[in-house]
């Protein structure tokens, strides 16, 4: 009884130079090489078909062929699943984004947006009570152009308006600016203090890299629904 060796098996001379290209180890190439589960198993009886008589292939290699399928079909089951959960919460922030369209809500920022008419509204949370609390407005050449003088504050969320003007009255430009808030209790130690903006959703786009964005009315670019700390 002769047999034809491994090597000249026109169907495994096929497989293996189409997955000759993508031998990293790891399960989502294994499974592009061996294709599907169909082209596994005619590989497995090819190669059962082939093999010597003389020195057949043990339980154990055979069972660890079926282990190493199951183990890459595993792993791509596994990454599909998770593809179509992400999909999921994307679309579910997306109805969860789209319910905040009309309402005022809280986000991480430090800066603020002066109109062309009007003033300029932003807010922090004092860890603690505060004697002293200053806001600092910094247009967008890095310079001091007016300082808030808010006083004694209680610990919590506290806001601020800014009229538009510098230290001494003058109307400033319409732009973006950045604010810091310094402020002290009645010893004199610094009192931690974090800086949001606030601003009336007008519209939610869907399809940025980061998840949902907002667009803010007075807010110049899209704040992430990830940044968003409350709705007033």
């Amino acid at each position: 009884m002769s047999t034809s060796p491994i090597s000249s098996n026109a169907f495994l001379s096929s497989l293996q130079s189409s997955s000759s290209s993508g031998t990293s180890g790891s399960a989502s190439s294994g499974m592009a090489g061996l294709g599907n589960v169909n082209t596994f198993y005619q590989l497995l009886v090819t190669q059962l078909t082939n093999q010597d008589p003389m020195n057949p292939m043990s339980n154990t290699d055979l069972s660890a062929q079926l282990a190493q399928f199951s183990t890459a079909s595993g792993v791509q089951s596994i990454q599909s699943s998770l593809a179509a959960l992400t999909a999921q919460l994307a679309q579910t922030q997306g109805l969860q984004a789209a319910n905040l369209v009309g309402q005022t809500v809280v986000f991480n920022s430090n800066s603020v947006t002066l109109p062309a008419s009007g003033s300029a509204a932003g807010g922090f949370t004092l860890a603690s009570a505060a004697q002293n609390v200053q806001v600092q407005v910094i247009n967008a050449a890095g310079q001091a152009v007016d300082t808030l003088q808010l006083g004694a504050l209680p610990t919590g969320v506290q806001t601020f308006t800014w009229n538009g003007t510098d230290a001494s009255g003058n109307a400033l430009p319409p732009g973006n600016y950045t604010f810091n808030v310094s402020a002290t209790d009645s010893s004199g130690q610094a009192v931690a203090a974090v800086p949001f903006g606030t601003g009336k959703v007008q519209s939610v786009y869907l399809n940025g890299s980061n998840g949902p964005a907002l667009q803010l009315q007075g807010q110049s670019g899209t704040v992430p629904l990830s940044s968003i700390q409350g709705v007033m």
